[in-house]
């Protein structure tokens, strides 16, 4: 083996390693953001409309127009 071809083999071998290093980072990171036990903040979603929409309680739609 050359010197070129050694350098060559260490090049590609440094960045798979970046790469490797790189994708863990961000599956790391999803795993975190979708654990129940994150700290990230939640923010309740509700529907408009549905009959049990935090307990409260729907008015009935008139099929009639009131102008």
């Amino acid at each position: 083996m050359s010197v070129q071809q050694n350098s060559g083999i260490r090049k590609a071998v440094r960045q798979f390693m970046v790469a490797m290093v790189a994708c863990t980072a961000v599956a790391a990171g999803a795993a975190f953001a979708v654990s129940p036990d994150s700290t990230a903040p939640v923010t309740p979603q509700t529907v408009a409309g549905v009959a049990d929409d935090n307990g409260w309680p729907v008015v009935p739609p008139n099929p009639t127009p009131t102008n």
